[in-house]
């Protein structure tokens, strides 16, 4: 009796599983990826599994052919296999995968940061080793790196400011000694008239 019981149980929840493969696709948030795998043919999980590891190098087309379609019917099975529900879950599902695999936190950051040091540590090459954990510390907000960058002209300055600056640069560029100021006119006339002499 409890045997018949259990059957009818699992019975029941396949039926649920099939209703919500062919009802609707909001199951994606609670199915296992291998209850997607489960659902399809092998060379249909194969033609998924090119197109998200070989996608920008091979054509839909060309991942049909790998995955060992027919060549003449290639095109056609490529873009109605990527059209069935199942299909197009396990897809996401696999790219979901290969996102998770390269993505960046700040855990597995620093975790990496600390293998790289030691790894120099242990090679005896400090400078790598000291780089590195500086790069960690930074990661980390142990190190604050401030740079000032000016920009702005002399318009962008008040008139004491700009007075300031002309006084301090006569001061910087100025001959010591008395000048008397002449006028450019007379003196450049002299001048010539000396040299023609």
């Amino acid at each position: 009796m409890l045997r018949q019981c259990y059957t009818i149980e699992n019975r029941r929840s396949s039926k649920q599983l099939k209703s919500l493969f062919s009802a609707n696709l909001n199951y994606k948030d609670s199915m296992d990826i291998d209850i997607i795998r489960d659902r399809l043919t092998p060379k249909q999980i194969k033609f998924c599994v090119l197109f998200v590891e070989h996608g920008e190098e091979m054509t839909a087309k060309d991942c049909a052919i790998q995955a060992g379609y027919a060549e003449s019917v290639a095109a056609k099975t490529a873009s109605e296999l990527r059209k069935k529900p199942h299909v197009a879950e396990y897809i996401r599902e696999l790219r979901n995968q290969e996102e998770k695999k390269y993505e960046v936190n700040l855990h597995r950051h620093l975790k990496r940061l600390d293998q790289l040091s030691k790894g120099a540590e242990d090679k005896g090459n400090w400078n790598a080793a000291v780089q590195a954990e500086k790069s960690r510390g930074q990661v980390a907000g142990l190190y604050i790196d401030r740079k000032e960058i000016m920009h702005g002209s002399i318009d962008q300055l008040s008139r004491e400011e700009v007075d300031k600056l002309l006084t301090d640069m006569d001061k910087k560029l100025s001959i010591e000694g008395s000048f008397e100021v002449l006028d450019d006119d007379k003196t450049g006339d002299k001048i010539l008239e000396k040299d023609k002499g």
